[in-house]
C-alpha cells in the first residue's frame, strides 16, 4: 500500500526536502507509537448537515513503567475524501482534557459530547476523520488517526440495494451498488421470487454506483442481506435447506438456482478514498462482528473511489442466527483456494499493531498491475493517504476477489460445525479457478437432466455466453440453455475454443449423447455480451456454427424500461409466451440437485492437476 505519514516525514529530512511543520502536523500520524487510541466511537456512524458530533475513545499507556503526562488532549476533523486539498482540518479543533496523567498500564476514557457540528459546507458522502492530537509535558506533541465519520444525505448509498418492481405480476430484482457478491444475492433472491434481475444500475455509463462505507459498513451489509432474504422468503423462519456462503464468482447464481440455495457472502465491496476509512471498518467489524481482515485496490469500471472487500474470517452471529432459523441443513463454502494465479499482487499494511497473516484487522493493498507506473498512478489518485501508509514488501494473497484462504475456510467450516445444526462442505477450484467458472454449465445440464420431464426439455437447446457478471440461471435453464461463463477481456478466440475445442461440447455431450459437436453447431447461440461481442459472432461463424446467433444489444445487461437489454427480453418472454403463472408453477415443482450430485459434478470438472476440491468436514 502506502508509507506511513510519519517514516515519510523522516525520510523527506533526511532528503533535504522542505516541508512546512504546520502542513505535516496537519496531515496526521497514522501510527504513533507514544500512546495507543481504543474503543474510538462516534455516537452515530452518518450525520446529516446540521447534526452534532459526539465521540468517546480510550487513551491508553503502553508503557511498562513510565508515567504518561499529557498537557492538552485535542480532537482534530481532517477530509478524508477531498482529492485537492487532502487531510485538510475542517472546522476549529475542540479541546476535551487538560492536565491529563495515566499511570503505565492504565487507560483513561475520554467523552466529547457535542464536539463538532456538520455544516451545510461539508459536501455529500465526504469521510470525515477523527484524530486525537496530544501536546506531551515536554512539548512533544501526537497526532493519531482515531476512526472516521461519513457526512450523507437521503441520496447516499451506505449498503447495496435491491429494489423489487412488478413487471405484468412478475418480479424484477434491481441491484445498485455492490459488485460480484452483492449480483450473487441478487440472483439468489430472484431465483426464490422466480423472477427476472439485471445485473446492477451503472453510473454515468461505468461500472457499479460506489458504496460510501460508514465505520459499521459490515454490520449494514449483513444486516441487510439477511432481511432481504427474510422478505424474498416471507419470513425468518421458512425452511432453506442449503446455503452457500463464499465469494461472488460467477457460478454462484448457478450453485445457488440448481440447489434451490440462499448465497451468503463472505465478503462485501466497500468505496474509499483511504487506507484509515478501511481500518477503522475493521476496528469496528473486529469489535462488533466478528474478526476479519480487508484488501484494497480499485477497479477499472470505477474511476472515483479505491474499493475494498472487507472480509469475514469467521462465521458471524446473524448467519448463524440465520442458519439456525431457517432450519438449513447444510452450508457449502464457495470460492477459489488461496494458490490459485488471479489478482494476487500485494502489499501488506503495517498497523498499529502486527498482525498475522490474513489475520483480523489486516490490510492488503493489491496491486492489478503488480506495482507498474500506472498501476502506482491508479492507487495514488484514488487513495489520498497511499504515501503516508507504510507497507510490508510485495506478496501474493488469494484472489481479492474470488478467493479464500486457508484460514477462511477451516475457521468458518468449524463454525459452522460446532455453532450450528447444518453441515459444512466447500468446492474450491485449485489451479486454476476458470474451473469454478466451468462448473456453471455441468450444475445446469445436471438440474435441466433431473427436471426434464418438469421443464419439458430433453435436451440442449441452445448455449447462451455470459461474459462477468451476467446471467438469469433460472431462466436460461427453463429454456434449455446451456451457460458458458467467461471473462470479457480474455480474447474471444479462446472463448470460443472453449466451446468447441475445450470442456463444453464434450460436457454437453456426457449429459447430452444426442448433441455432437456438429449438431451443436447447429443450435442457438446467445451472446449477453459487450466487449468484443462482434468478435465472438466471428469466433462462432469461424468455428463453423449456422445456428442462429443473437446478442445483447445494451451495453449492460440494465433494466432500462426501453425493453433492449436481455433482463427485459427475459421478462417479456415469461409474460407473453410461457406465461408468468405458468412458469412460476413450473419453477415451483422442480427439484434441487443434492449433494451427492454436486460431489460427483464436481469429479467431473477438470482434472487431477488441477479442478474443483470437494471437501466435507
Amino acid at each position: 500500500m502506502k508509507k506511513n505519514p510519519y517514516i515519510l516525514f523522516l525520510l523527506m529530512i533526511s532528503l533535504n526536502f522542505s516541508c512546512n511543520k504546520e502542513e505535516t502536523a496537519d496531515m496526521g500520524d497514522f501510527k504513533t507509537k507514544a500512546l495507543a487510541i481504543a474503543e474510538a466511537k462516534t455516537d452515530k456512524t452518518m450525520y446529516r448537515s446540521g447534526e452534532s458530533v459526539s465521540f468517546s475513545f480510550v487513551i491508553e499507556n503502553p508503557t511498562g513503567s513510565a508515567l504518561l503526562e499529557i498537557s492538552k488532549v485535542r480532537l482534530v476533523v481532517k477530509n478524508l475524501t477531498d482529492k485537492e486539498n487532502p487531510l485538510h482540518t475542517i472546522g476549529e479543533s475542540a479541546m476535551v482534557e487538560e492536565n491529563v496523567t495515566i499511570e503505565a498500564g492504565n487507560a483513561l476514557t475520554i467523552d466529547a459530547n457535542s464536539f463538532f457540528n456538520i455544516s451545510n459546507t461539508i459536501a455529500t458522502e465526504t469521510a470525515c476523520g477523527v484524530f486525537v492530537e496530544c501536546t506531551f509535558e515536554d512539548g512533544s506533541r501526537s497526532d493519531d488517526f482515531a476512526t472516521f465519520f461519513r457526512v450523507v444525505d437521503d441520496n447516499t448509498l451506505s449498503t447495496y440495494e435491491i429494489d423489487v418492481d412488478d413487471y405484468y405480476g412478475l418480479p424484477i430484482y434491481k441491484l445498485t451498488g455492490g459488485m460480484s457478491a452483492e449480483f450473487g444475492v441478487e440472483k439468489a433472491l430472484t431465483s426464490f421470487a422466480k423472477g427476472i434481475s439485471h445485473s446492477w444500475y451503472t453510473k454515468n455509463n461505468n461500472g457499479p454506483y460506489p458504496v460510501w462505507a460508514s465505520a459499521d459498513f459490515l454490520q449494514l451489509s449483513l444486516q441487510k442481506t439477511v432481511d432481504l432474504y427474510n422478505t424474498t422468503l416471507g419470513g425468518d423462519k421458512v425452511k432453506i435447506k442449503t446455503v452457500i456462503l463464499g465469494t461472488g464468482v460467477p457460478s454462484v447464481p448457478y450453485i445457488a438456482t440448481t440447489m434451490q440455495a440462499a448465497y451468503l457472502p463472505i465478503h462485501f465491496l466497500a468505496s474509499v478514498n483511504s487506507v484509515a476509512e478501511v481500518a477503522a471498518i475493521l476496528d469496528h467489524a473486529n469489535r462488533e462482528i466478528c474478526d476479519s481482515y480487508a484488501t484494497l485496490g480499485y477497479d477499472g469500471s470505477m474511476p472515483e473511489p479505491a474499493v475494498a472487500w472487507i472480509k469475514l474470517l469467521d462465521l458471524p452471529e446473524i448467519y448463524r442466527k440465520f442458519i439456525d432459523d431457517h432450519q438449513v441443513e447444510e452450508v457449502i463454502i464457495w470460492g477459489v483456494e488461496d494458490n490459485v494465479l488471479g489478482e494476487t499482487w500485494a502489499r501488506k499494511v503495517i498497523g498499529k499493531e502486527p498482525t498475522p497473516e490474513y489475520g483480523a484487522g489486516s490490510i492488503y493493498v493489491q496491486y492489478t498491475g503488480h506495482g507498474s507506473e500506472s498501476d502506482l498512478q491508479q492507487l495514488k489518485s484514488r487513495i489520498n493517504d497511499f504515501e503516508l501508509t507504510e507497507m510490508e514488501s510485495e506478496t501474493h494473497i488469494p484472489d481479492w476477489e474470488s478467493g479464500l484462504s486457508d484460514h477462511q475456510i477451516a475457521q468458518i467450516a468449524a463454525s459452522v460445525k460446532q455453532k450450528t445444526g447444518a453441515v459444512p462442505f466447500s468446492v474450491t477450484a485449485f489451479g486454476d479457478m476458470i474451473h469454478i467458472y466451468d462448473v456453471a454449465s455441468y450444475l445446469s445440464m445436471a438440474y435441466m437432466k433431473k427436471n426434464e420431464a418438469i421443464l419439458g426439455k430433453r435436451t440442449v437447446e441452445a448455449v447462451t455466453l455470459n461474459e462477468y457478471l451476467t446471467s438469469n440461471p433460472q431462466f436460461e435453464l427453463s429454456l434449455g440453455r446451456v451457460p458458458l461463463l467467461y471473462w470479457q477481456f480474455i480474447p474471444p478466440q479462446y472463448t470460443v475454443d472453449r466451446i468447441f475445442n475445450g470442456y463444453l461440447a464434450n460436457a454437453i455431450t456426457r449429459y447430452y449423447p444426442d448433441v455432437t459437436t456438429p449438431t451443436l453447431k447447429q443450435k442457438t447461440f446467445y451472446l449477453n455480451s459487450n466487449y468484443g461481442r462482434n468478435e465472438l459472432r466471428s469466433a462462432l461463424l469461424g468455428h463453423g456454427v449456422t445456428g442462429e446467433i443473437t446478442a445483447r444489444q445494451t451495453p449492460y445487461d440494465e433494466w432500462t424500461g426501453n425493453g433492449s437489454s436481455f433482463s427485459e427480453v427475459y421478462a417479456w418472454v415469461i409474460t407473453n409466451l410461457i406465461g408468468r403463472e405458468a412458469y412460476q408453477q413450473m419453477q415451483s415443482r422442480t427439484l434441487p440437485l443434492t449433494v451427492t450430485e454436486l460431489e460427483t459434478i464436481c469429479s467431473q470438472v477438470g482434472n487431477p492437476s488441477q479442478g474443483l476440491h470437494f471437501t466435507r468436514y
